[in-house]
């Protein structure tokens, strides 16, 4: 019997559908739900016994981590080991990445569709920083774990001075610092309120200028309407009174200025970090990941933990978060597994079992932690909340232009107007490929 012209038509289209759907179901089987399996190969920089401890507990459960294994990498070498090993064709399935680097990394992923964990299930699912890994078509990684910044503070330093508690907004630190700074005869500081103002002996300088430029009103970075990252670092508001970066930038170095009397900090002091632990300077901030750190190079160091200063009169508290997820590698040998792998790594279980091994906050808003006998991680917690970033095209190149920002500052060569105009400049053309 002959099968007339539209019949030929309508069982050719169903042949072509069916080879489709065979092959996408081939490339990513299980992706809309099937449980993967297979050997599935994991690289970070997270300690291994932490890794292989949880992965054997999710292995006791989870049929998809039977043939699941973790490799540490050193963090100085990772970016460089991961893309030799991608080009080689000995990549892992998966990686993690943090929005330091997941920028860069974006063509070497595959992004993991909503059709698998939609985007409703994602945004109610993690904190909001984990926004940050969203693209128009998926997923660039899951949210694995949060590292928040924070202050920690010298209670003695701070009751000496008469202070009882720790600053709540920036502009009390107006007011602190003459209270605790102390200088010599030549005007040395002997004596430190807080670490703000270099560049060099700040650490986390990057973190806290990120930090002041988004609670002011600046995101740096966003993306624009097809989906691309671009910068819209230094842009004025419509209707704002002054420039929010600008504001920012003159604040910060407002604390290494001999002739203000909030002069605290100056280029010739230790690090920051050395200073806080030995009792030199009152304030430092610190991700929580640095807690355990502190306490251990100074038993004798009486300090609390707050989270980190806002703005007066803000409606919206901001921290920033070094967020690190888990992404799918575009030379995946086994992506069935590794998707399958990847939503078990970042299930309620698995960051449930991850908040009980190391010192972090969750990243999930499902996962609860009982903070009653431990005070810095109901901090942690509550800062993880609020934590923010923004997605860093070449961190060695911003460094550069942030310290740029801030150095023309302090050396009068240039006002906060002149300097944000120059980094708005140099970002806008690295995030767009061209040379600085």
């Amino acid at each position: 019997m002959k099968m007339s012209n539209f019949q030929i038509i309508v069982t050719g289209l169903f042949a072509l559908f069916l080879i489709v759907g065979v092959g996408v179901f081939a490339a990513f089987g299980g992706l809309l739900g099937g449980g993967g399996t297979g050997p599935v190969v994991i690289w970070g920089t997270v300690d291994n016994t932490t890794m292989s401890n949880l992965l054997a507990t999710l292995r006791s459960s989870n049929k998809a981590f039977a043939d699941v294994s973790y490799v540490q990498k050193k963090p100085a070498t990772y970016d460089s080991d991961l893309l030799n090993a991608m080009a080689a064709g000995r990549g892992p399935d998966l990686f993690l990445v943090s929005q330091d680097e997941v920028y860069s990394f974006q063509n070497k992923i595959t992004p993991i569709p909503y059709g698998a964990v939609s985007q409703a299930q994602f945004i109610n699912s993690f904190i909001d920083e984990g926004q940050l890994f969203l693209t128009p078509s998926g997923a660039l990684a899951l949210p694995f774990s949060v590292d928040p910044l924070v202050m920690y503070w010298n209670r003695d330093m701070y009751a000496t001075a008469g202070i009882a508690s720790a600053p709540v907004y920036w502009n009390d630190f107006l007011t602190i610092a003459p209270k605790i700074t102390s200088l010599d005869a030549s005007s040395n500081v002997r004596q430190a309120a807080v670490a703000l103002g270099t560049w060099q002996n700040v650490d986390n300088a990057k973190a806290i200028l990120s930090t002041l430029f988004m609670q002011a009103g600046d995101s740096i970075a966003a993306q624009n309407a097809s989906g691309d990252t671009v910068s819209v670092f230094g842009a004025t508001p419509a209707n704002a009174p002054t420039n929010p970066a600008e504001s920012a930038l003159r604040f910060y170095t407002e604390f290494a200025d001999p002739s203000k009397t909030s002069y605290s900090w100056n280029s010739s002091l230790a690090q920051s970090s050395d200073a806080f632990t030995e009792g030199n300077v009152a304030t430092y901030f610190g991700f929580a990941s640095e807690y355990a750190a502190i306490a251990a190079r100074n038993p004798n160091l009486s300090f609390g933990v707050s989270v980190l200063p806002q703005l007066q009169g803000n409606s919206t508290r901001i921290t920033f978060g070094n967020i690190t997820g888990v992404a799918l590698s575009r030379t995946a040998s086994n992506p069935n597994g590794a998707l399958a792998v990847a939503e078990g790594l970042t299930s309620q279980q698995a960051i449930s079992l991850l908040a009980a091994a190391v010192p972090l906050p969750p990243v999930r808003r499902d996962v609860s932690v009982d903070t009653s006998s431990n005070a810095a991680m109901a901090v942690f917690v509550e800062s993880s909340l609020i934590a923010h970033a923004w997605l860093d095209p070449s961190p060695a190149q911003t460094d550069t232009i942030f310290q740029n920002m801030i150095e023309q500052v302090l050396s009068g060569a240039t006002a906060p107007a002149g300097a944000v105009a120059e980094g708005s400049q140099a970002l806008t053309q690295l995030f767009s490929g061209q040379t600085q």
